[in-house]
């Protein structure tokens, strides 16, 4: 088996995984929080993405351009998320989080029209690695407003936003070189196993997590 073979077989773990995920959170819909109502549409979502991409990538050979849509919508879901956590009882933040998402957005828009049509050499996109850092800031500020306010957080929310800023800090380190993989030698191919991998460990954990919060309100 090639190396090829083998980033062949995970990338097709993807769609499987997800699917499975969705199933799960539709199973325990009704049961399980609005965290984890958050989670579910998360993976439905990237669900979306990942079939698009690979029907672009098919039919036009490139599909490049998802890479700052992923970022928008994972910063709008888990925006979503950390705003059903607390920030929605925090007016300042809320409003900062809002314009932020409108940026983002805008941003994404603008970057999305800009590499459209760019040739792969020609592609560069940042969208990605801000949106990823604003969701580390999101999850790191969790942590810190419950040590400064002295509030315990439970083990099930501990290891859910461990999950997510351990997550997303690695994307963040793999993403800031955008211009290597997309434009490097083959070691690039490499690095986008390791994500491949780290994503669908995250994936599987968040799924782990909606069906171990389903069970327990059954």
């Amino acid at each position: 088996m090639t190396f090829s073979d083998i980033l062949s077989f995970f990338t097709l773990l993807a769609p499987l995984i997800l699917l499975t995920g969705v199933s799960v959170g539709i199973h325990f819909y009704k049961k399980v929080d609005v965290l984890r109502k958050t989670l579910t549409f998360y993976l439905f979502l990237m669900l979306l993405l990942d079939l698009s991409a690979r029907f672009m990538g098919e039919v036009y050979g490139n599909n490049l351009v998802f890479i700052p849509i992923y970022g928008f919508f994972e910063l709008f879901m888990f925006s979503s998320f950390y705003y059903f956590l607390g920030i929605k009882d925090n007016l300042k933040i809320k409003i900062l989080l809002f314009s932020i998402l409108f940026l983002s957005f805008a941003f994404t828009l603008w970057e999305v029209i800009k590499v459209y049509n760019l040739p792969i050499v020609e592609f560069e996109s940042y969208s990605k690695v801000i949106s990823t850092l604003v969701i580390v800031l999101l999850s790191l500020g969790f942590f810190l407003e419950k040590i400064y306010m002295k509030k315990d957080i439970s083990p099930d929310m501990f290891m859910l936003n461990s999950g997510i800023l351990l997550f997303y800090s690695l994307n963040l380190i793999i993403f800031l070189p955008i211009d290597f993989l997309i434009n490097g030698n083959e070691l690039k191919f490499y690095f986008w196993l390791v994500n491949l991998i780290f994503t669908l460990a995250f994936y599987t954990f968040l799924i782990w997590s909606i069906w171990k919060n389903g069970k327990t309100q059954e």
